[in-house]
């Protein structure tokens, strides 16, 4: 019990310099503050969503496509090449989802 008090007074003595305040930071815990956040990437964020939901609307557009053609093999094929296009272009537009290139194909 004793040792606990001894710790307790030695490490809040070590926390704040004597004759110093303590700083309200914003953190969660300093004074129970709210927290204050900007986000900065919401241009960008908007953008990912955006090509998301094309991309989400260009499959079923090829899907029903499929099923109005009588979900034969022939359709099927062109089902799966204009899926992979689609695929394509959404990676392709996606800033975080871009390929990376090898060094050799740059130059």
């Amino acid at each position: 019990m004793l040792t606990g008090v001894f710790l307790s007074i030695a490490i809040s003595t070590a926390a704040v310099p004597p004759g110093y305040a303590v700083d309200n930071h914003a953190h969660p815990g300093h004074f129970t503050q709210p927290t204050l956040r900007r986000f900065e990437r919401q241009p960008v964020d908007d953008l990912r969503r955006g090509n998301w939901e094309c991309y989400c609307r260009d499959l079923e557009i090829l899907w029903r496509n499929y099923r109005e053609a009588g979900s034969t093999a022939q359709a099927w094929r062109e089902y799966n090449a204009a899926v992979t296009e689609a695929k394509r272009r959404y990676v392709y537009a996606d800033p975080y989802l871009a390929p990376v290139l090898p060094y050799s194909a740059t130059k």
